[in-house]
């Protein structure tokens, strides 16, 4: 009767469980479930697309909107709301008693480790205000550029050997490029639909008529000269980066619809399937994961396990490490875990949003979840108390750029609680229900899936502060 008990428990926890709970690890000999760590690894907030505006003229001949930052930057909007999301999940881990009820957390309790880029740099800034709002809590940064340890083949670490990487983006893509593009052909429609024909330069340099649509190019793999990068080009790839620009003008704008004025969350989210699979198709292949994310997971499990070299990591309750969606998806990749969260296709890796590696103990014993979490839809495009913004202008507006600035009052603002990050289904097929590990068989695991040839030197940065002048 006391197993009969235990499991009705434990069902209980699953239907209800949201954010991590302590029954969710309860023994069955009465022993409470603890909360001992948790490393994390997040995607930066909403930014500016990283295309110059020739590539994105060359993409749709409509005007494109003109954003409040350079090139690739976190905007205000998608740093307050980071702030909002932290915000929500500082409490959450007070309860858990991963962090103390108190103004400010110890120092050391919390460490941020951030990639170069102004975005990750910014994140990490907006995500400690929410964590540790007012305190002087730094984040680390390294100095050169790029940072070996998030970019480890561009850095020059190990490199992509062409004939390897094609195969092993194949690999993903039973029935080849064409089967792909097959299988896009519906979210294709619509991004021809959006864009309007591109411009007759693009359609030139793939042999095309002058009236082409994106849908008309071809795909191919593209590998750099030196094995730095591996990518989908022409239709798919493109499709795929514009599915995301369009998620991010959601983003950034609320109660305005992306792509023109045509992409509310319907039709956004017929899109982002397409970006996905693509997405997925490049950075979860397992030679591209393996290079790309070993030194970043290694990190990861040795900060969780408090053998890092950097002592900081190991005396810290949280660490979290600030980078790209390319990151998670080569940790997610070598770990084998595949996540749904609420109101994003498979695998999504919306702006924000995080992967957590969650150390759990029960008595004597060691657990660690792989849990994913991102903020809906919903609150992506939600107005949040105090946003200013400039509204979107096309460049060639005679007044682009000049509009006075709009402000949210607090009662046209979303209710905090909506900003919340949602807990995805994570699973690591083929083993059914939660992915979970006993902590030695994670580091088996990892141990397993890391090469040993692409892993950063060893660094132990300086800790920045949001006054430090910027790297």
């Amino acid at each position: 009767m006391r197993v009969i008990r235990f499991f009705l428990f434990l069902l209980i926890c699953g239907i209800f469980s949201g954010v991590p709970a302590d029954c969710a690890l309860a023994g069955a000999d009465g022993d409470k479930a603890r909360l001992l760590k948790i490393v994390a690894l997040s995607r930066h907030g909403v930014r500016s697309p990283t295309q110059d505006m020739k590539t994105l003229a060359l993409w749709s001949s409509r005007p494109w909107p003109r954003w409040p930052v350079p090139r690739g930057d976190l905007t205000e909007r998608g740093g307050r709301l980071i702030t909002a999301m932290w915000a929500e999940l500082r409490g959450t881990f007070m309860e858990l008693g991963l962090l103390p009820h108190a103004a400010c957390p110890p120092p050391g309790a919390i460490f941020v480790r951030a990639d170069t880029d102004q975005r990750t740099r910014a994140t990490a800034r907006a995500l400690l205000a929410g964590l540790a709002p007012g305190c002087e809590t730094g984040y680390a940064v390294a100095d050169g550029r790029p940072d070996t340890l998030f970019h480890p083949v561009k850095a020059g670490l190990c490199a992509f050997d062409p004939a390897a990487a094609a195969s092993a983006v194949l690999s993903m893509t039973p029935g080849g490029l064409d089967r792909l593009h097959e299988e896009c052909n519906a979210p294709l429609a619509l991004i021809d639909q959006l864009t309007a024909p591109p411009a007759p330069e693009l359609c030139a340099f793939f042999a095309l008529p002058r009236q082409c649509r994106i849908s008309d190019l071809p795909t191919s793999i593209s590998v750099s000269p030196k094995g730095r990068s591996v990518r989908l080009s022409g239709c798919l790839g493109i499709a795929s980066s514009l599915a995301e620009i369009f998620l991010l003008e959601y983003g950034q704008w609320p109660g305005r619809a992306a792509a023109w004025g045509q992409a509310d969350g319907q039709i956004l989210g017929r899109l982002l399937p397409l970006h996905s699979r693509v997405f997925d198709v490049i950075n979860r292949a397992p030679l591209v994961a393996r290079a790309r994310g070993s030194s970043l997971l290694k990190e990861m499990a040795d900060a969780l396990a408090g053998r890092h070299y950097d002592q900081r990591l190991n005396a810290a309750r949280l660490v979290v490490f600030v980078g790209h969606d390319t990151n998670i998806a080569n940790i997610g990749s070598l770990l084998g875990v595949t996540w749904q969260a609420r109101g994003w296709p498979p695998n999504g890796i919306p702006p924000g949003s995080a992967l957590f590696l969650e150390l759990w103990g029960v008595g004597e014993r060691r657990e660690v979840r792989v849990r994913f979490y991102a903020q809906t839809p919903a609150a992506l495009h939600t107005p949040l108390a105090g946003d200013h913004a400039q509204r979107p202008e096309p460049p060639s507006s005679r007044n682009a750029g000049q509009d006075a600035p709009w402000t949210v009052k607090p009662e046209q603002a979303g209710d905090a609680a909506l900003f919340a990050p949602a807990a995805a289904v994570v699973t690591a097929p083929p083993v059914v229900g939660e992915a979970r590990f006993s902590l030695a068989a994670f580091e088996e695991l990892v141990r397993k899936r890391i090469n040993q040839d692409c892993l950063a030197p060893q660094q132990t940065p300086a800790l920045r502060h949001a006054a430090d002048a910027e790297p």
